[in-house]
């Protein structure tokens, strides 16, 4: 052969490899875990610098300008960028003010080392920005960011550990507002426009960047030298008048509590939040511009006292967020609980000196215990902390195993150790990360040095591995609760077991877990659960009396109800039913009536329904009628409107709507009233278009009402106009609004339709990884919550696990969220009565 060909043959090679060196360093969509090192190991000191001008119209494109700053510390392979929206929406990639090559791919920008230097770089990019993360409504938008979305709307390293600061200016239509985590430092108007110029932020993740503007009506107020400004969209003036003095004290509160715990003055510049309609979270803690829903912070006049907690430990949870996750973030996403478990643990201390004629002891154990057990009996469950190998399944990770059953973890390691030693350590926790990253191990190794316990071996069975223990009466010991075998091998779950006997003649009554301290299903014998019920609160008896030992007992009955351990369905009712009057503390209240309902709707046949229709609806109206507690009398209302079944029940949930009918102390709002609307439609008793055109026509909330017009379909008697509103929903565009999709998919499948609803079962399964991909981070949960949650038949869970078997390679987060949702479904087919 030529040399002149062995040298061809050569230079054919080396381009060959060329292209393939190039293309290995495309990296896969999303940020793997190793992308997420090495960047984190070669780039620090970033800045950004953003410009977007923002149009009136939704419909039209968002166009900026971005100045991304950074120290760059080695050059041996492309620096890559993230971007996940169409390619054609970069437009210039300059670097020192020189165009230079780039490669969109894989959602990604790609720059090869020779556009780049070692030391300080600046990139400039034109850009279109994307719409995915940006929610934008006619009249305005804000951003969702978490946990990997910022990359869809515009260029940068979008990971947790890749800290920077954000100097951001928005040009927005005139009349509008703006926020973001930035101090505003000017505004100005230009060619009909107003420029909102931002301040310079402290470091922060990427995912805690946000801003929001349109038509938000603000106020601001000072509580103790603290300046705060409220944005909202609510127009009853009334309603912002009653609830905006204790927003503002709440959040006072909580911050000054902050501080003085952890030590560590407010480590951000300004403090605002805005409430946003239809938000998809109770909150997210931006710093700077905190995003609430807005219906979980304006109450109505009648609020619960359960409404009334949950709004101030949304805002303490998302004011400790400024310490536990914003000054200290996670260094990656799979410890995404530890931000969110310290928000939670910090909630429930904050709120305690709030409210102090609540049991917050009972406060605790049903706002947590319950939520987790639901997960956990599962065989959809996971560990508190799992495994993530790209960013981009993040989201998949949250659930009721990070926000309940994290805290419950972190109350016994404080009791483990002490509060004392916890608040030192936790305090040293936060100086020594601050604006910084840090690890669950990393909080483990500060205590484990404090103390000579091994909390590294406790933290291997609660942090790491699924599931909870079971215990039950040992055969060898008598009155002792021993755990059971584990499914994991020699895997001992260390806490204390506590528990009550009563003796009464030859009668022995076991009651395990009196305090509610303990975590597991802790199984009672049917003679202890019928004398529960027998002597439920019995005045004078020191240990029924107690709320938390009621509440405890009550979980360990409904545990032991879903397992087949404890009475039947019918029985269990008849139980609940007869303790509810002699019930006077509202958190009980609320858990029975909660129990009341799932049991009616899901474990009851359709003959014993019919049987018990005239006790429960005369028991839950009188007592609605009866109960002086406004907080209590509305929950009667809300159970009262969901199992209303017969035509005396229908003629007064019609007469409260159109108000011909008004209950002393039962003022309905609202939402009250769109809620009834929709309830009389479903049972399809009376002419459901008109009540729901009068109640579209009677709602002056425009947010309200649009969301009400994208419902009214899914309404609909006939089952076509059903058809075509579930069909719309497999286009993304048509699911933006995830709270009005919930709405809709909740009555499409509410119980007295789940018949003609199974046809939507699969369908909506095979929709589950493109809603993964397109929605917020809690909506495939509840989407498949949603979904599941009106059936109780055989046939609807065997659409699940066949769709599950027919698909043994289905995303392990995924299956699991389709595993838990239809969890309860399947109890109810085998324990229906």
């Amino acid at each position: 052969m030529k040399i002149s060909c062995w040298l061809a043959l050569i230079v054919v090679f080396l381009f060959q490899m060329a292209c393939t060196d190039h293309k290995s360093e495309i990296p896969e969509k999303g940020v793997s875990y190793q992308l997420n090192k090495r960047r984190k190991a070669t780039i620090d000191s970033i800045s950004y610098n953003i410009q977007l001008d923002i149009p009136r119209e939704k419909s039209e494109s968002i166009k900026g300008i971005e100045t991304i700053s950074f120290n760059l510390n080695a050059l041996d392979s492309a620096l890559v960028l993230d971007f996940n929206s169409d390619s054609t929406h970069i437009i210039s990639v300059q670097s020192e003010g020189e165009e230079i090559e780039f490669e969109v791919a894989n959602q990604h920008i790609v720059i090869g080392p020779d556009g780049l230097k070692k030391g300080r770089n600046t990139l400039t990019i034109g850009f279109i920005a994307g719409n995915l993360s940006l929610n934008r409504s006619d009249e305005y938008l804000y951003t969702l960011f978490v946990p990997d979305r910022a990359s869809t709307c515009f260029p940068l390293f979008d990971q947790p550990n890749l800290k920077a600061t954000y100097a951001l200016t928005l040009s927005v239509p005139d009349g509008w507002e703006a926020v973001s985590n930035g101090s505003l430092k000017s505004k100005t108007s230009r060619s009909g426009k107003c420029v909102f110029q931002f301040s310079e932020t402290k470091p922060i993740s990427s995912y805690l960047f946000a801003f929001a503007a349109g038509k938000f009506s603000k106020t601001e107020k000072t509580v103790e030298g603290r300046a705060m400004t409220m944005y909202y969209r609510e127009t009853d003036t009334a309603k912002v008048s009653r609830n905006k003095n204790e927003i503002f004290d709440l959040h006072a509160k909580s911050l000054s509590w902050l501080e003085d715990y952890t030590g560590i003055s407010y480590p951000f510049e300004k403090f605002d939040f805005v409430l946003i309609p239809s938000f998809q979270y109770g909150g997210m803690e931006h710093p700077g511009s905190v995003f609430y829903n807005e219906s979980a912070l304006f109450l109505d006049e009648n609020a619960s006292v359960n409404e009334k907690m949950a709004r101030a430990s949304v805002i303490a949870h998302e004011s400790a967020h400024m310490w536990f996750g914003d000054l200290v973030t996670m260094d990656w996403f799979n410890d995404v609980w530890l931000k969110e478990v310290f928000a939670n643990f910090m909630a429930a201390k904050i709120v305690h000196p709030s409210f102090p004629g609540i049991n917050h002891e009972l406060r605790f154990l049903l706002a947590h215990y319950p939520h987790a057990y639901e997960v956990d009996r599962t065989a959809g469950t996971n560990p508190v902390l799992q495994d993530l190998g790209n960013l981009k399944n993040a989201g998949t990770l949250y659930g009721a195993i990070i926000y309940m059953k994290a805290p419950i973890i972190m109350r016994q390691l404080e009791r483990k150790i002490g509060a004392k030693l916890m608040r030192e350590s936790l305090a040293e926790y936060l100086k020594t990360y601050a604006y910084q990253n840090a690890r669950w191990d990393d909080l483990i190794r500060i205590i484990d040095n404090k103390t000579p316990l091994d909390i590294a071996d406790w933290s291997r069975v609660w942090v790491k591995t699924p599931g909870m223990p079971e215990y039950a009466l040992s055969n060898e010991t008598k009155g002792t609760y021993i755990q059971k075998r584990d499914s994991v091998s020699n895997r001992i779950w260390q806490q204390p077991v506590a528990f009550k006997d009563i003796t009464l003649g030859q009668k022995h009554f076991h009651f395990p877990n009196p305090d509610g301290a303990g975590y597991g299903y802790f199984q009672m014998d049917s003679a202890s659960t019928s004398y529960f019920f027998t002597n439920y609160n019995k005045k004078g008896d020191s240990i029924f009396s107690k709320p938390v030992f009621r509440g405890a007992m009550l979980v360990n009955v409904w545990e032991g109800f879903l397992r087949g351990d404890g009475p039947d369905a019918s029985a269990l009712l008849s139980d609940f039913l007869k303790v509810l009057p002699k019930e006077k503390d509202p958190l009980l209240t609320d858990y029975l009536l909660g129990r009341v309902q799932t049991i009616w709707w899901s474990f009851l046949s359709d003959e014993n329904r019919d049987r018990y229709q005239p006790a429960i609806e005369k028991g839950i109206w009188s007592l609605l009628n009866e109960v002086p507690d406004k907080g209590m009398k509305k929950s009667y209302f809300r159970t009262f409107k969901r199992v209303a079944l017969s035509d005396d029940a229908y003629q007064k949930m019609e007469s409260l709507w159109n108000k011909t009918l008004v209950l002393n102390d039962l003022a309905l709002s609202e939402d009250d009233r769109i809620s009834l609307a929709y309830e009389l439609a479903v049972r399809a008793k009376g002419d459901e278009k008109t009540i729901l055109q009068m109640q579209l026509d009677s709602t002056k909330n425009p947010d309200r009402k649009a969301r009400m017009q994208f419902a009214i379909p899914s309404l609909s008697q006939d089952e076509r106009k059903r058809d075509a509103f579930f069909e719309s929903l497999k286009k993304p565009e048509n699911r933006e609004k995830e709270a009005w999709v919930l709405d809709g998919l909740s009555n499409l499948h509410h119980p007295l339709r789940s018949a003609t609803a199974i046809k939507y079962l699969q369908p909506s399964l095979e929709m589950l990884q493109e809603i993964q991909l397109t929605g917020d981070i809690f909506f495939p949960t509840r989407w498949t919550n949603a979904t599941f949650s009106g059936h109780s038949s055989r046939a609807a869970t065997d659409v699940a696990s066949k769709f599950l078997a027919k698909h043994p390679d289905y995303p392990y987060f995924l299956k699991n969220k389709v595993l838990q949702a239809i969890d309860l479904p399947q109890r109810a087919a085998r324990l229906k009565r």
